[in-house]
């Protein structure tokens, strides 16, 4: 068990923003994470335990966004680039490679001497390899399932992590004052000063606002192009070519990853 949230391993703007969320949430992994038998007990543990299963949604949340987003870009890319934008073409391909590798237990997968038909495919075999099946996902799955609310406690504990510091907890633990230092502009170290640590507290809780508000139009994103996925697979229209909207969709999802909507906060 980790005392650290992963960091993203990518350049792009919006893993850049999700890691600067990562970083901030390490301090209350480290301190809710459950290190012996006796953390399950005692007046905090109902709240340790809360803290730190919050911090395991929400870095599966973050990872779990960026990781989709590029997934879809990719399949996206896929079906114009190596499938000319066919949907049949794209659902045969990917039908007749499931089978090959995974086996089927439907006798009309087969023709009589064993080999894989590939010929006179009806819809019904090709519903579950249409682009539109591998963009969607029908089982329980974070990033499909959570909705903008949801991530109220994630904002919550950014603000109130603007609102302390290391140098606080170990004050406080130590019962001693402990000098902490700072880059000026000829960056040198210098002993920070109160005004120092007062513009520091104001900078930190500035950033938290605004990543809270970030953190909220990615979510209404996400839910946005879910919905907008979820429609047309559970429609007949997945047996279109949908040249239209999956170019939109997947110049929504470049957006994303480039923080270059209209609305979005850079951080």
């Amino acid at each position: 068990m980790k005392d650290y949230l992963k960091p993203i391993e990518s350049d792009l703007p919006l893993a850049k923003v999700f890691n600067r969320i990562i970083m901030k949430l390490s301090l209350l992994r480290s301190m809710s994470i459950p290190r012996t038998f006796s953390d399950a007990t005692g007046e905090l543990a109902v709240f340790k335990m809360q803290s730190f299963y919050e911090t395991v949604l929400w870095e599966k949340w973050l990872h779990g966004v960026f990781g989709r987003l590029e997934e879809w870009a990719n399949i996206i890319n896929e079906y114009f680039d190596e499938y000319s934008g066919s949907w049949e073409y794209y659902a045969l391909s990917k039908r007749l490679d499931y089978i090959n590798e995974y086996g089927s237990d439907d006798e009309k997968d087969y023709n009589p001497d064993g080999t894989v038909k590939t010929h006179g495919i009806t819809r019904e075999q090709l519903k579950y390899h249409t682009v539109f099946s591998d963009l969607y996902s029908d089982f329980v799955d974070i990033v499909q399932d959570t909705k903008p609310a949801d991530l109220y406690s994630l904002i919550s504990a950014l603000k109130a992590n603007s609102q302390i510091s290391i140098i606080d907890i170990l004050e406080e633990a130590s019962g001693k004052k402990v000098e902490s230092y700072i880059l000026d502009e000829s960056k040198s170290l210098r002993p920070a000063t109160f005004v120092d640590k007062v513009e520091i507290k104001i900078s930190e809780m500035a950033e938290a606002d605004d990543l809270g508000k970030l953190i909220i139009q990615i979510a209404e994103k996400m839910e946005s192009l879910t919905k907008k996925i979820g429609t047309v697979y559970r429609s007949d229209r997945q047996y279109q070519d949908n040249h239209d909207i999956l170019s939109s969709i997947l110049s929504e999802i470049l957006s994303v990853l480039h923080l270059q909507l209209n609305g979005i906060v850079s951080c």
